[in-house]
């Protein structure tokens, strides 16, 4: 380690002593192991530094320090911060554990015993494995540690180094086996450095186990995993089936398969072949299985036997099945069934009824009373669960027929086929609740009703209609000529409404909205116009029919002043007022024109008066007649 001048040294020996004969094997050899009789990890602790080694069997030549170790000193701690800065490595335990606890050796000067722990009791003729876990603290430079492992008895002693340990490797397990003789014995392990002192040759210490040693065993279950799983309750047996891997093997072996269920491993009970079957557990847990061997004589001592890795069984509680329903379910309506979580599910129900969805939808032409169950999947494990579904029958919702009412009047609604009724909208009715309400509404309205029995309903409206009052109009004032007719342009509206004219003279048919008319002097007709029941109100309008008498054109007069016939007297025209009189020579000029005949023509113009002759007339009654002809003017 760096001490005064920086100059830590030396490197370490690992001795392993056996009363009896020795064997030694190959150094780093990897092979099957027990469980370990002897271990050393060096404890754990919120503490940096943790306390000195505590065991009676142990010795070594160093002495312990709670800080930063000098030469020859060691410590237990669980991280080398603040230790050396910028020459050593910073590093913690070789598991990580941040409280995790290694021994750090500051190395003397000269080769020394620094660990010397003794095991006692091993089993005879039985190969053992010593491993431990070793770091070179430099970050660079420095002298290499060199550790020797080395195992001793009164026969002998055997030693095997771990050649120089360089820079960056990290943590890295070294181990060394041997075979006991038949005697058996205690066993006792020392390091020790192996160089002079320097700069560098400091080193961590960690995990230092002894295990039994033997043939590598390969185990599996029955579908070659090292897995498995069944579910609680079951009777599934599996077979458990181990290999003997190429390599060093037992010369009388024997097997006896051990189970852990998280209380600690204990033998099965006449498990005694590579090849067993065994019954799953009942209850729901994880459960471990592996083989132990050992030579036969040693079988029955759990620290002679090696040990597999361990296969896991997987006992799992069926997932909980639940099964509802939107239940009951009415006549006409969807039916949805649901199923807790799991992996897949199996529905089965009334009908040859089927579905793989979790939450399947039924729609309302297939839905049937009775059972659904569903079988619920999760890995290997299935529940079942059922829900009964009740289907309502249909509701047969009646509301009253149609009606009508007159304006501000009202009516009474009927509603039947249910317990509780619903009506809307709400305005005008006296009860939105019951089934016979008293609509008043100021306009037409359909009104629904829910009708509800089971919470199951249905629907049916019904319309009130307010009954409008009747409009009349006769139409326009007509004229006529004597003897034309003319039809009326009657109208009625409004619901359910009868009409007929007074009086009735000269029409054809009084009840008709458009009778043909033929009176011979002018008359006012009145159309009547009634609402239908229960309303029964009537309107009225009036048409005047103008009769004009017939216009009858002289064809002669004679203007000379003589009180005889001195003016054109076309009879009745004045009645046409709107009318328009020309007259023409006989060249198509105009020499006479007006509206309408207040007066009659002198056979004079704005010149003066025109000569005798035959003359040309025009007369436009504006009532679809226009008369033509010639007139004389004689002097």
């Amino acid at each position: 380690m760096i001490s005064k001048a920086l100059a830590p040294g030396k490197s370490f020996y690992f001795l392993l002593v056996f009363t009896g004969l020795l064997v030694l094997d190959a150094f780093d050899v990897k092979a099957q192991v027990g469980d370990p009789i002897f271990s050393i990890d060096f404890g754990a602790g919120t503490s940096k530094i943790g306390p000195q080694i505590d065991n009676t069997d142990f010795k070594t030549t160093y002495n312990y320090y709670p800080g930063t170790p000098y030469d020859g000193s060691y410590t237990i701690a669980n991280s080398t911060e603040g230790m050396y800065t910028g020459a050593w490595l910073v590093t913690g335990d070789h598991t990580g554990n941040p409280g995790g606890y290694m021994m750090v050796v500051g190395a003397s000067d000269i080769p020394d015993e620094f660990f010397n722990q003794r095991i006692r009791g091993l089993c005879p003729n039985t190969k053992y494995q010593f491993s431990a876990y070793l770091l070179n603290l430099m970050q660079a430079d420095g002298i290499k540690p060199d550790i020797t492992f080395s195992v001793t008895t009164s026969e002998g002693t055997a030693t095997n180094p771990t050649g120089p340990i360089d820079n960056g490797l990290g943590w890295r397990q070294y181990s060394i086996t041997f075979t006991t003789p038949a005697t058996g014995g205690d066993v006792i392990l020392k390091m020790t450095n192996n160089a002079g002192g320097g700069y560098g040759n400091d080193i961590a210490l960690d995990d230092i186990t002894f295990s039994p040693y033997g043939p590598t065993l390969e185990p599996v279950f029955d579908n070659n995993n090292t897995s498995f799983t069944a579910c609680e309750g079951g009777n599934k047996t599996f077979t458990l089936n181990a290999q003997l891997a190429p390599g060093y093997h037992y010369t009388n072996p024997a097997y006896r398969w051990q189970i852990n269920d998280a209380s600690g491993w204990v033998d099965l009970p006449g498990a005694t072949t590579q090849l067993y079957q065994a019954k799953q557990p009942v209850a729901a847990g994880i459960y471990q299985y592996r083989l132990t061997s050992a030579e036969a004589i040693n079988i029955g001592t759990n620290q002679c036997r090696v040990v597999s890795a361990p296969l896991t069984l997987t006992v799992k509680q069926p997932p909980q099945a639940i099964a509802t329903a939107t239940t009951p379910v009415c006549h006409g309506e969807k039916l949805t069934l649901f199923a807790s979580i799991g992996d897949s599910y199996a529905w089965t129900g009334p009908g040859g009824f089927t579905s793989n969805q979790q939450n399947p939808v039924i729609n309302p032409e297939d839905v049937k009373a009775g059972t659904y169950q569903v079988a619920i999947t999760t890995g290997e494990c299935t529940s079942t669960s059922s829900v009964n579904v009740t289907l309502n029958p249909k509701i047969d919702a009646h509301a009253s027929e149609n009606t009508s009412i007159c304006p501000g009047g009202g009516a009474t609604l009927h509603a039947t086929g249910g317990t509780t009724y619903l009506w809307s909208p709400a305005k005008g009715l006296s009860d939105v609740n019951s089934a016979n309400p008293f609509a008043t509404p100021d306009v037409t309205t359909t009104y629904t009703v829910t009708v509800t029995t089971n919470d199951c309903n249905a629907k049916d409206s019904v319309t009130v209609t307010i009954i409008k009052d009747p409009i009349a109009d006769a139409g326009t004032d007509k004229q006529i000529t004597l003897g034309q007719t003319t039809q009326l342009d009657g109208q009625a509206s409004g619901d359910n409404v009868s009409y007929y004219w007074t009086p009735a003279d000269y029409l054809d048919n009084p009840n008709k909205i458009n009778p043909i008319a033929s009176p011979l002097t002018d008359i006012t007709y009145t159309l009547h116009v009634t609402s239908g029941a229960p309303c029964l109100v009537t309107k009225t309008d009036q048409v005047l029919v103008s009769v004009y008498k017939k216009v009858i054109v002289p064809n002669s007069f004679s203007p000379n002043n003589d009180g005889f016939n001195d003016t054109w007297n076309i009879e009745a025209l004045y009645t046409f007022p709107e009318s328009i009189t020309q007259v023409f020579n006989r060249y198509g000029s105009v020499v006479y024109s007006s509206k309408g005949y207040a007066k009659p023509w002198d056979g004079s113009t704005v010149s003066g008066k025109l000569a005798a002759g035959t003359y040309y007339y025009r007369i436009d009654l504006k009532n679809g007649t226009v008369l033509s002809g010639w007139v004389e003017i004689v002097l």
